[in-house]
């Protein structure tokens, strides 16, 4: 699904696809360096609008940052661009062609895979058994920590439930992140979506034995190549509003 486009476009055409305007060509952070922590940072989650984004232990708290940012920013510009209830292939289309446009790499010629899953388990179950076969443990590791957490935070479910709403059904990503064997972040993308009667807040632990539901899965794997992010960092920083930082609720 989404062929890789051959060549990467110049930062003028990167700017206008994602709709931001160019910044100052030096910012804060591509002038910090960023030392080796003396303890391992741990593994931590949060709900970025529909996103639920979790950073495996030792990932530093500014590319914890970054893979937030482009979380909340690309469903701020995608929702103006696109009605998710009725759009929701070129929906997801913009969204992760955004990534690719910020600087996370996809080296597959199709950027993200599909599965169609006949409910029966929870949601959150069907997710980790279609991380497990394609990521590291870390990735692993972080995106179990983030539905643990999420089962007693009502307040982070809530947030989910009201910005993944769809008329019958849901739509969401979820997004761990991990160093991989190079030090590159890198984050599994999996955007989930269901049609269903039944559509409580706590969906992601729901057992869905009396119900027909299929949850339509498309996943990718990205890695973040800083020298294409950077000089776009501080452009997108200007565009996400205050209201937007309202979705952001760390777990």
């Amino acid at each position: 699904m989404f062929e890789t486009p051959i060549d990467f476009p110049a930062l003028e055409q990167r700017l206008a696809f994602l709709g931001l305007t160019a910044a100052a060509p030096v910012t804060a952070r591509l002038q910090t360096v960023t030392l080796p922590l003396s303890q391992p940072a741990p593994v931590r989650a949060a709900i970025a609008g529909s996103s639920i984004v979790s950073v495996a232990e030792g990932v530093s708290a500014d590319d914890e940052q970054d893979a937030l940012d482009c979380a909340l920013y690309l469903e701020q510009y995608t929702d103006t661009r696109y009605d998710r209830q009725t759009q929701w292939y070129e929906w997801l289309q913009h969204f992760t062609l955004g990534l690719w446009h910020f600087g996370w790499i996809h080296q597959r010629p199709v950027m993200l895979d599909s599965r169609h899953i006949e409910l029966h388990e929870p949601i959150s179950s069907a997710i980790l058994e279609t991380l497990r076969p394609n990521v590291s443990d870390s990735l692993y590791s972080a995106a179990m920590y983030a539905f643990e957490a999420l089962k007693d935070n009502l307040q982070a479910s809530m947030l989910l439930a009201q910005k993944s709403a769809m008329e019958r059904g849901r739509q969401f990503q979820t997004m761990p992140c991990a160093y991989d064997a190079n030090g590159r972040l890198t984050l599994m993308l999996i955007h989930s979506w269901y049609v269903a009667a039944v559509n409580p807040a706590q969906f992601l632990f729901l057992k869905w034995l009396d119900h027909d539901v299929t949850l339509i899965q498309h996943y990718g794997t990205f890695t973040l190549d800083r020298k294409r992010f950077d000089p776009l960092a501080a452009a997108m920083r200007d565009k996400i509003t205050e209201r937007s930082r309202e979705y952001l609720l760390r777990l």
